[in-house]
C-alpha cells in the first residue's frame, strides 16, 4: 500500500528529518519576532523590568517598608495603570524567600539558574522528536519571550515545574503564584507532594501578619480577566510539561 508506507513516523530516519526541520522553522519565526520586538523593548527600558520590580519590593520591605505598594492597599487598582517599580506587587509574601536572596545575588542568576535548570530536566526526559517543534513553539510564544525577556518570577516557577516531573514535590512550590495553581498539582499522587506542601505551609506561617494586605491588594486589583489573569503565562509553564509527556520510553 503505497498511501500507507509514504507516512513516515517521527522515530523514523525521516520522521526525524521533518521534526527537526520544522523545529528550525518555528524558532527562525521566533528570531523574526525578536529582531523586531528587542529594539522597541530597548527602547523603553524593558529588559529586566519585572526583576527590578520584585526586587525593589524586597529591599523596601528589607528595610521597614511595606511589600506591597499603599495603592494597592486604598483601593481598587487596575493592573497595568502602573509602570516600572510603582507596578503592583501580586505575589503572596512567602515569595520573600526567593525575592530576598536577589537583593545581594548577582542579577544574573536570576536569569542563568530557572533557565539552566528547566532546560537540563527537558532534555533528560528526551521528548520524542514530534514533540521538538511544539517545544520550540511554546518557547518562542511571544509572551513567553517576554516573560524571560523581563525577568518575571514566571521562569522560577516553570523550573519548580520541571523539578516536578522528575521528583514530585518541587511542583508544589507552583503554589506560590495562585493563578498557575492547577501545574502544581504535578506530583501531587507522591508522598514527598504533600510534605512539601506542608513545608509551603509552614513557611507561610513565618509571614502571617502580612497574609492580611495580600488577599487585599488581590481583590483590590481589577484586571479585566478574573481568575483567567495568568493564561498568557500558561505556554512557558506547558514547555516542562509537555516534554514530559512527550518522553519517549526508557530502552
Amino acid at each position: 500500500m503505497a498511501g500507507a508506507s509514504s507516512v513516515q513516523p517521527a522515530g523514523t530516519p525521516r520522521g526525524r528529518a521533518v521534526a527537526v526541520l520544522a523545529t528550525v522553522l518555528v524558532a527562525a519565526l521566533g528570531v523574526a519576532y525578536l529582531a523586531e520586538a528587542v529594539p522597541e523593548w530597548l527602547s523603553v527600558n524593558m529588559f529586566g523590568v519585572d526583576f527590578r520590580i520584585v526586587e525593589s519590593a524586597a529591599d523596601r520591605w528589607l528595610h521597614g517598608g511595606g511589600f506591597y505598594l499603599p495603592y494597592q492597599l486604598a483601593g481598587t487598582y487596575v493592573h497595568g495603570e502602573h509602570l516600572g517599580t510603582d507596578s503592583p506587587i501580586l505575589y503572596p509574601p512567602t515569595l520573600l524567600l526567593l525575592l530576598v536572596p536577589f537583593t545581594v545575588l548577582p542579577a544574573a542568576l536570576w536569569w542563568f539558574v530557572p533557565m539552566t535548570v528547566t532546560a537540563w530536566v527537558v532534555s533528560s526526559h528526551r521528548p520524542r522528536p514530534l514533540v521538538w517543534p511544539v517545544l520550540m513553539y511554546l518557547l518562542v510564544f511571544p509572551m513567553s519571550l517576554w516573560e524571560i525577556a523581563t525577568g518575571n518570577p514566571l521562569m522560577w516557577f516553570t523550573m519548580a515545574l520541571a523539578l516536578g516531573t522528575r521528583f514530585g514535590w518541587p511542583a508544589a512550590l507552583v503554589i506560590l503564584k495562585p493563578t498557575l495553581a492547577p501545574f502544581a498539582l504535578v506530583g501531587v499522587h507522591r508522598r514527598t507532594w504533600w510534605m512539601a506542601m506542608g513545608v509551603v505551609a509552614a513557611l507561610s506561617l513565618l509571614f502571617l501578619p502580612m497574609w492580611p494586605d495580600y488577599l487585599r491588594v488581590a481583590t483590590n486589583m481589577e484586571s479585566g480577566r478574573g481568575v483567567l489573569f495568568s493564561l498568557n503565562q500558561f505556554p512557558m509553564m506547558m514547555i516542562p510539561l509537555i516534554a514530559w509527556l512527550g518522553r519517549r520510553p526508557l530502552t
